[in-house]
């Protein structure tokens, strides 16, 4: 990846002058986009960014042919997305025609405080959150709409419908003949671990498309939904810069509301994990894309940082800002620092950088008799057992590499 552009087109989401984003990004040639395409669509920032572009007038900064990807891009997207609503609109109709207490997340929900158009957002999949003793129910109501369990997480149930085909990377922006759903849960050891319980649902607000209404969070849940995400991905290996993004964009989107930050205050100070979950991802979004004005809350969460915490982010955050996918494993470093915290063991630490187990699959359908069909998925299959083996000591080293460092930080930092 081109670093120095990809550093350019993040200044283009400040509040930099348009003449000095169009300098920085007129330096550039057509080999340097290339090489952040991936990047660019891996980070979700693609149609953000042609978004920006437009909106600074900075299109003649950019190579026609470069240009034009975006924009066809920015076309595929938008079907996708209408195709995306359909399948939307049928789950809501029928979550409450079954009359299921539920909540729409991330995706949808987000327009218009995160994200302004949602056809600016790269969507895979349909997230909703429900009681933990109405999963059974849920389930039928899905499988009666020919979606089928694919995977079971801690919280989390997903479902898939259509084609078991696994998209082309070319194909990033197509609408695709699979839906993916993620079904949310707070079961009695994820209620410890998130701030999502069964009484955000009696908090819920109504939203309308046209004649459409579906439920959504509350404001409030929803902010701390978006930190906690966030601060999750912070804690793994992957974070998509338009989550900090999309953050960002919402603190700035209600930074009047003193209703809703008196409401976060009030909610975060009962809970000293979700603080430092607000605290981390604030930090990470204002230091990746600028927080334009900051509600005290949120600076004071800051400040209230665990210090190992504070340090890792302002270190380690644009390594994760840059990364390119699947990332990197400096997450590690963060959970030694809260484990410290905390005054309990990091566990699972050499497991962590090189499991010895194999990676789940990633293709999903029937049993194919004919060799083909068979063969195809053992390929895909083994491609992507390269691909994480590859990432595992690549990353492995650089952890390594890094880790003495980090020790020596961290040492200063307590003095």
């Amino acid at each position: 990846m081109n670093r120095p552009l990809a550093e350019a087109v993040i200044a283009t989401f400040r509040e930099s002058p348009p003449e000095i984003c169009y300098d920085r990004l007129a330096a550039f040639d057509a080999r340097a986009w290339t090489e952040c395409y991936g990047w660019l669509d891996a980070g979700g920032l693609a149609i953000y960014f042609l978004d920006r572009v437009r909106l600074l007038g900075l299109e003649a900064a950019i190579p026609d042919h470069v240009l034009y990807r975006f924009q066809k891009n920015a076309a595929d997207n938008q079907k996708r997305t209408d195709f995306l609503r359909e399948k939307f609109i049928a789950l809501n109709r029928a979550f409450q025609a079954e009359n299921l207490s539920y909540a729409n997340l991330k995706g949808f929900s987000l327009v218009p405080d995160a994200c302004s158009d949602l056809a600016l957002r790269c969507q895979f999949d349909l997230d909703f959150f429900i009681n933990c003793g109405d999963v059974a129910h849920c389930d039928q109501i899905l499988k009666r709409h020919d979606y089928v369990l694919t995977g079971i997480g801690r919280g989390v149930r997903e479902y898939k419908a259509g084609s078991h085909e696994i998209p082309r990377m070319s194909d990033l922006y197509k609408a695709k003949s699979q839906t993916s759903v993620e079904i949310h849960f707070a079961d009695s050891q994820e209620e410890n671990r998130t701030f999502l319980r069964g009484d955000c649902l009696s908090r819920l607000r109504v939203r309308q498309w046209n004649e459409f209404q579906f439920p959504v969070l509350s404001d409030c849940d929803r902010f701390l939904s978006l930190a906690v995400h966030l601060f999750k991905h912070l804690k793994s290996e992957w974070t998509r810069a338009s989550w900090a993004l999309e953050y960002a964009r919402f603190v700035d989107f209600h930074c009047n509301d003193e209703v809703l930050w008196l409401e976060v205050e009030r909610q975060i100070s009962k809970d000293p994990e979700t603080r430092i979950a607000v605290g981390a991802a604030t930090l990470f979004a204002d230091q990746s894309f600028r927080i334009a004005c900051l509600p005290v809350v949120l600076a004071s969460a800051i400040l209230e940082l665990p210090r190992s915490v504070d340090l890792w982010v302002r270190l380690y955050g644009n390594a994760v800002l840059f990364a390119l996918f699947p990332g990197t494993k400096f997450y590690l470093l963060l959970q030694r620092a809260i484990s410290r915290e905390e005054g309990r063991q990091f566990h699972n630490h050499r497991q962590k950088l090189l499991p010895l187990h194999l990676p789940s699959k990633i293709t999903v359908g029937s049993n194919e008799k004919d060799f083909l069909s068979r063969w195809k998925r053992f390929r895909i299959e083994s491609n992507f057992l390269l691909f994480r083996l590859r990432f595992h000591v690549l990353q492995g080293i650089s952890y390594m590499i890094e880790a003495p460092r980090w020790k020596r930080s961290v040492a200063s930092l307590h003095g």
